[in-house]
């Protein structure tokens, strides 16, 4: 069963009635760059989307030029400068990679913080208005949609049975906040690229790293982990961004038109392959009968026997603490007392969180 059976019915196969008919709008061409040639993100939500569901939903009123950041050989921090400069109409990419530029970033995907997609969703949806009004004050674009790659955990090639044992471990990091809930758990963030994590976890270097159950499973880092830890880390939320100049001078029915199209098509989408890859990530890495290899293709995943480590009470209760004391105050240092106010009114009423500005 391939994701796009998946999805059928939930995002791309859905049909809505427009509320312009198709005729009415205005001819109009737009420049699209979003993921990684080869990502799920671009395979199976964004290129279909831009290049079908679009100009079959607006009648070939509205057509993309849509091609992937790995075609232009861009680097996914550049991605917002291109936005906001106009290189690109708009563009598709990971909040992970422009942290260090904006705080605010961090705000919906903090380590630990959120171990639920439904949770997620909330967070997102609260935040939201910040996020487009500090996108387009801070880097010129419009924000458009927000979904997750998956969830992110813990890949380790030595026995680990809960969180008490990451203590003394090396363990790959991918985010500011990610490396502060390793360090306050006793183990020691190690920053390194993707493609140098199975060398080094097979030479020592690392005993442990974070990424998708998605994407490790297809990144073949069962051949040397051994103990799989679904503890969410992350999420990896993308995001979808119009530069504010092009997107305030397009015609308002083209503009409507497209926020229905991502709201209830690409966001849908991107929600449910976020689903599908997380559970299937972690059934197919650990050999649950569940498993459905084909499920992400083109990308199919591979049926291992990782030993599946249970995320017991005692471990939810350590990892609320370690978020609250460690990954919370890193968070409000770079984020200043409007930004934590404003999170406290947002996405803290959420999750029932309530921070101090940084002194």
């Amino acid at each position: 069963m391939t994701i796009s059976k998946y999805l059928c019915g939930a995002a791309l196969c859905l049909i809505l009635p427009f509320a312009a008919s198709a005729q009415d709008l205005p001819e109009t061409e737009l420049s699209v760059i979003g993921s990684p040639v080869n990502s799920p993100n671009w395979t199976n939500v964004l290129e279909p989307f831009w290049n079908e569901t679009v100009p079959a939903d607006s009648g070939n009123k509205i057509t993309a030029n849509a091609v992937s950041m790995t075609d232009l050989g861009a680097k996914g921090p550049e991605l917002m400068r291109l936005a906001g400069s106009g290189v690109a109409d708009i563009v598709a990419g990971s909040t992970t990679l422009i942290s260090g530029e904006l705080p605010e970033n961090d705000a919906i995907d903090l380590a630990g913080l959120t171990q639920d997609l439904d949770t997620l969703q909330k967070v997102i949806a609260a935040y939201r208005p910040v996020l487009e009004e500090r996108y387009r004050d801070q880097f010129g674009v419009v924000p458009l949609g927000f979904w997750p790659t998956g969830a992110q955990v813990l890949w380790c090639a030595t026995e680990v049975s809960g969180l008490d044992d990451l203590a003394g471990k090396k363990i790959r990091v991918f985010s500011t906040t990610t490396s502060a809930l390793i360090a306050a758990a006793g183990g020691t963030p190690v920053t390194m690229s993707f493609s140098e994590i199975v060398p080094a976890m097979q030479r020592g270097v690392i005993d442990c790293a974070i990424t998708g159950s998605n994407s490790g499973n297809n990144a073949k880092w069962n051949d040397v982990a051994t103990h799989l830890f679904p503890i969410t880390l992350g999420w990896g939320v993308n995001f979808i961004v119009a530069n504010a100049d092009r997107w305030d001078g397009l015609d308002p029915e083209v503009r409507a038109f497209l926020e229905q199209e991502i709201e209830t098509k690409l966001e849908p989408a991107g929600w449910e392959m976020a689903r599908i890859a997380t559970d299937q990530g972690i059934w197919c890495s650990v050999g649950d009968d569940r498993c459905v290899p084909e499920s992400t293709a083109p990308r199919n995943l591979t049926k291992a026997d990782m030993t599946l480590v249970d995320l017991t009470d005692a471990d939810r209760e350590t990892l609320k603490t370690l978020v609250a004391e460690h990954v919370m105050a890193e968070f409000t240092a770079a984020c200043g007392a409007d930004c934590v106010q404003r999170w406290n009114e947002t996405v803290g009423a959420v999750v029932d969180i309530e921070l101090e500005a940084a002194q």
